[in-house]
């Protein structure tokens, strides 16, 4: 794995995206060339400490539970304060998602893993950055950005893209718990067709995240 700080393949994304203003709308994280979008969700994990009780919740679950309506921006920050103390991520359950995404977008697909440099990371990641190799490389570069944060996942690449481009996927927003994709027809119809992963569809003009 060797990271470099020639970012000039990831230019596009970013010649491509809105980039004033927030980044909680699909169109300021993603190019508007794709024909379909998702929101993926990293596992939420509901822990009781006085029953003991543990399990994996979905966000649509959650806002079931808390009584607000599903819509496109649900996300953390929409989960009520006195339940927070009960919620969890788990780096197992994690691991597992991007598993199940690397067998979608292909475990031997040529990609290219792009962070634009942020701070509490290791310091070959401080500074805008690129790897080049493929998508099972993705726990691996993953785990070298988490170093500094043992216990849970923190840090993900916030860009990772195929040589042809025919997908994106972006991160933008620290600790968001989730994922925006760009793809294609064929893509699109392999993650509507699976469980494994909450994913809700969006459109390249949805407001995928609750800022506040």
């Amino acid at each position: 794995m060797t990271i470099n700080n020639n970012i000039q393949p990831a230019i596009w994304i970013h010649r491509n995206r809105e980039v004033e203003g927030d980044t909680d709308y699909v169109k300021s994280i993603l190019p508007a060339n794709y024909a379909f979008y998702f929101k993926i969700f990293l596992p939420l994990i509901f822990e009781n400490e006085e029953t003991g009780q543990v399990k994996k919740v979905s966000y649509e679950e959650v806002a079931a539970l808390v009584k607000k309506p599903f819509e496109d921006h649900f996300s953390l920050p929409n989960i009520p304060s006195f339940l927070m103390p009960f919620i969890a991520t788990s780096s197992e359950e994690d691991y597992k998602v991007l598993e199940k995404l690397t067998s979608i977008l292909g475990p031997e697909t040529a990609a290219i893993f792009h962070g634009v440099g942020e701070e509490n990371v290791p310091a070959a990641f401080a500074d805008p950055w690129i790897i080049t190799g493929t998508m099972a490389e993705l726990p691996q570069v993953v785990e070298a950005l988490n170093d500094n944060t043992k216990i849970e996942l923190v840090h993900f690449p916030n860009y990772i893209f195929p040589l042809d481009k025919s997908w994106c996927l972006g991160n933008l927003i620290p600790q968001s718990g989730l994922l925006v994709l760009g793809c294609n027809a064929a893509v699109a119809e392999q993650l509507r067709s699976q469980r494994e992963i909450e994913a809700v569809e969006l459109s390249v003009e949805s407001r995928y995240y609750e800022l506040g």
